[in-house]
């Protein structure tokens, strides 16, 4: 009985030593990332040349390398008479198996191997048979070596005489040579699979060792070289107590230290008398140490005591196998870059000088004919100084519009100059983002009603109290609505809208919305930069300095938010804004910590500043606010936003982390404080407590929700809360 041509031996038909030879897997640790080239080095074939023309002359078998597609690397060796005879005949057979004579399907015995990691054994259609023994390195399959070209069994005649027939080769030729062909057991073939997989793992181990081992001497060698040649950075290693272990020219030339002089001494001696006293050299192997990596900028010394401005990076070196093996250390003179910076530093803050003092001036010497020139134009347009005719009304409107355009300019002069410095201030407090929207919309009405735009509001119901500030977010309103104005044609429709951020809940979002000629793509990517100027395709005229957008950004940055735009060409455009919602938690979590709170109470303390004569102005509360900042502890008080503007009586609120005792202790500051304040004696202080008790045992959040809860109430029930705290 024969198997199928390509097919593998049939257990049946041989005895059980037959069957597949079992695989022994190599270990875990030989786990690695082959690349392409590595792949290439390891089944160079004139590397395993002399081993596999050993095996082939010894087992007197044909032996040959494949890759993992089970094609032949190099040639075949000790190729047997009658596959050779065949092949020969046939010039163009390449598919498939190159130890297979068939006419049918060839075998997949080299995938089969690497798929399952088990040698495989083939007959073909000639009654020749082939082994196939995978080669992998740790789970990554190379290829295979392929032995055989022999007969298990004395040939078979119709077997031959089919093949010649077949492949046009003569069968008494045929014949002849598979007679001379001594067979070989199917016991001997899988003795030989078993030695050639062992003569396969064990060169493929030698040969992989012998590439880490020539890539490391070469990675070396390079690394030595570029040690040395490196000249401008200090590159040297320390041991874990920071006593120096290498030295390279570098280092040399940098500190002053030739090799011999340096090796087994501390690297603290870089370091200033100063740095040294206050352990700044055991704190940076510690942070290293722990972090992995430190970096510093800071004085280092010479060895001529010299001082210089040095970026450092300290390494880790963490051996593979043992304890940590300590540090390497990569030092660059970057004393220039220092004074350069220096210089830079300083000239930046003398060019923010002069430019503050040049806008200050220049702001106040064209604000003031700025004024006069607006009263006067309105005074004349009121019909002040007699009437006008329709064209001189034309004139002076044109140019009180310029006015106010200048104005603005000016405005946005100096709003800029504040963000260069960093001192573009935000001053939130609790606001009705309503109240704020409406407020725009009435200053923008006139603007509107010019091109006959309609202004619309829409607003969710029952929106939180928003943390802005009111005068920053109304400039930020402004500035979107006259822009959605300038970009509408006449009778166009601009549509400002509020309500809660799907996308987060503690914050509101607002938008402003016009009919206009939309933006393009490229335009949105830059509309808001600095001087950033959009040309309109409806013909609108662009006024301005193109700054009102790029400060908006940082006015809704510095509150916390974000902004951003959704428009298309021809259809109009949608900014959207972001401002965060007052939760009284939120400002209270700070002084709640885990200490204040075990302490078992919370003080909301309610002073109610009673005028002698009329009411507590703005300004006057806003002073009065400063007092009461000065009287509490920053970490365990905290005073909450303005509840009312102007009234008779103007109430505050601080939520102090005390006792009954400490109240009195806050009481006696506050009314100290006051009355040095109020020298003339025009206010009257009404001091009072309310202790709220923190319930044990409970988480700090649930703790924080039942203490705000109770302030909301207090708060609420106080008769000058006039607006609900959220």
């Amino acid at each position: 009985m024969t198997s199928e041509p390509s097919g593998r031996v049939d257990a049946s038909e041989y005895p059980p030593a037959a069957g597949p030879i079992p695989f022994r897997r190599m270990e875990k640790n030989w786990g690695v990332d082959l690349s392409p080239g590595l792949r290439a080095d390891l089944l160079d074939f004139t590397a395993w040349g002399e081993i596999l023309t050993m095996y082939g002359r010894t087992m007197k078998v044909a032996v040959a390398l494949t890759n993992s597609q089970g094609q032949i690397l190099g040639k075949c060796h000790n190729e047997q008479p009658v596959w050779k005879l065949v092949r020969d005949a046939s010039p163009g057979w390449a598919a498939g198996c190159p130890f297979c004579i068939t006419t049918g399907l060839p075998c997949t015995a080299v995938a089969d191997a690497l798929q399952t990691g088990v040698t495989v054994m083939v007959r073909d259609q000639a009654g020749l048979t082939h082994v196939a023994v995978p080669l992998s390195l740790g789970e990554q399959p190379l290829g295979a070596i392929i032995a055989g070209q022999v007969f298990d069994r004395y040939p078979e005649s119709l077997l031959l005489r089919r093949v010649a027939k077949e492949f046009g080769v003569s069968a008494q030729r045929l014949w002849d040579l598979a007679s001379r062909q001594r067979p070989v057991s199917q016991g001997i073939l899988q003795t030989s699979g078993d030695l050639l997989r062992s003569l396969g793992d064990a060169f493929l181990r030698q040969r992989y060792s012998s590439i880490l081992e020539e890539q490391l001497a070469e990675t070396n060698g390079r690394f030595r070289l570029l040690v040395e040649e490196v000249r401008d950075y200090a590159l040297f290693t320390m041991d874990p107590t920071g006593r120096v272990t290498s030295w390279n020219g570098g280092a040399e030339r940098m500190l002053g230290y030739l090799e011999a002089e340096i090796v087994g001494q501390n690297f603290s001696c870089f370091f200033s008398p100063d740095d040294i006293q206050n352990l700044v050299p055991e704190k940076q192997l510690r942070k290293a140490l722990e972090a992995g990596e430190a970096k510093d900028e800071g004085w280092r010394v010479r060895e001529n005591r010299e001082q210089f401005w040095a970026d450092v990076s300290i390494t880790a070196l963490l051996e593979h196998v043992g304890p940590f093996g300590g540090f390497a250390i990569v030092m660059q003179d970057v004393t220039d870059r220092k004074r350069i910076a220096i210089v830079l530093e300083e000239a930046r803050q003398e060019r923010t000088r002069l430019q503050e003092k040049f806008l200050s001036h220049v702001s106040h010497e064209l604000r003031t004919p700025l004024t006069a020139i607006y009263f006067f134009v309105t005074n004349v347009l009121d019909g002040v100084l007699g009437d006008l005719t329709p064209e001189q009304r034309e004139h002076l409107t044109f140019a009180l519009d310029n006015v106010n355009q200048l104005k603005d300019m000016v405005s946005d002069l100096l709003d800029i100059t504040r963000v260069e410095t960093h001192k573009l201030i935000v001053e939130p407090r609790q606001a009705s983002p309503v109240k704020l929207i409406a407020e725009a919309i009435s200053t923008c009405g006139t603007n509107a009603a010019t091109k006959n735009i309609s202004l619309r509001f829409q607003a969710a119901p029952d929106l939180p109290l928003v943390w802005a500030d009111p005068v920053r977010v109304r400039q930020i309103l402004i500035n979107l609505i006259d822009n959605g104005i300038k970009f509408t044609p006449e009778s166009g429709t601009l549509t400002v809208a509020c309500r809660p951020f799907a996308e987060d809940d503690g914050f509101v979002c607002l938008s402003v919305s016009d009919t206009g000629c939309g933006i393009s793509p490229a335009n949105r990517e830059i509309i808001f930069d600095r001087l950033a100027q959009i040309k309109s395709g409806s013909g609108a005229s662009r006024s301005g300095l193109g700054l009102g957008l790029f400060i908006a950004r940082e006015l809704v940055s510095g509150h916390g938010g974000r902004i951003w735009v959704e428009s298309q060409q021809g259809h109009g455009s949608t900014f959207y804004f972001t401002l965060p919602v007052f939760s009284l938690a939120k400002l209270c979590s700070p002084i709640f910590t885990v200490p204040n709170l075990e302490a078992g109470s919370v003080t909301l303390i309610t002073v109610d500043v009673v005028p002698v004569e009329g009411t507590v102005h703005a300004d006057i509360a806003l002073e009065i606010r400063r007092v009461l900042e000065r009287c509490i502890h920053p970490g365990q008080d905290v005073l909450l936003p303005s509840m009312s503007g102007a009234e008779p009586v103007q109430t505050f609120f601080i939520v102090a982390c005390t006792d009954p005792r400490g109240f009195e202790v806050i009481a006696n500051r506050i009314g100290r404080e006051l009355r040095t304040f109020d020298k003339d004696s025009r206010l009257k202080p009404v001091i009072s407590s309310t202790t709220l008790l923190v319930t044990p045992d409970r988480s700090r959040e649930e703790q924080i929700g039942e203490v705000t809860a109770g302030i909301e109430r207090v708060v609420q029930a106080h008769p000058m809360a006039k607006e609900r705290l959220q």
